[in-house]
């Protein structure tokens, strides 16, 4: 994996999954995601892995798919990781909000 797409993906998602667990056990926010909160609620391992195997299935499609239309995966890694950061700052604030 040597694509910038795939690696900006790769870091948006681990620094949202440790930013998440750093404020949530801290009691700054809550997870703003109904069905990963009740990862959580059954583990921290639970969350951690349902994110990772998550990404690591949405990475491996795009990255194998990226041999025959290496256009169309750039747009929609761009893309995702736009939505992505987005709907993070977006949970992020909102939830902050909610747990005060």
């Amino acid at each position: 994996m040597r694509h910038k797409e795939t690696w900006g993906l790769i870091l948006l998602v681990v620094a949202d999954s440790l930013s998440t667990y750093w404020f949530i056990t801290r009691g700054y926010a809550t997870e703003f995601n109904p069905i990963m909160d009740w990862f959580i609620q059954l583990s921290w391992g639970a969350f951690f892995a349902v994110k990772f195997l998550t990404l690591g299935m949405a990475v491996g499609l795009a990255e194998w798919y990226r041999r025959r239309n290496p256009q169309f995966v750039r747009r929609w890694l761009r893309f995702g990781a736009v939505a992505y950061l987005t709907l993070w700052i977006g949970g992020a604030l909102l939830s902050s909000l909610w747990a005060r």
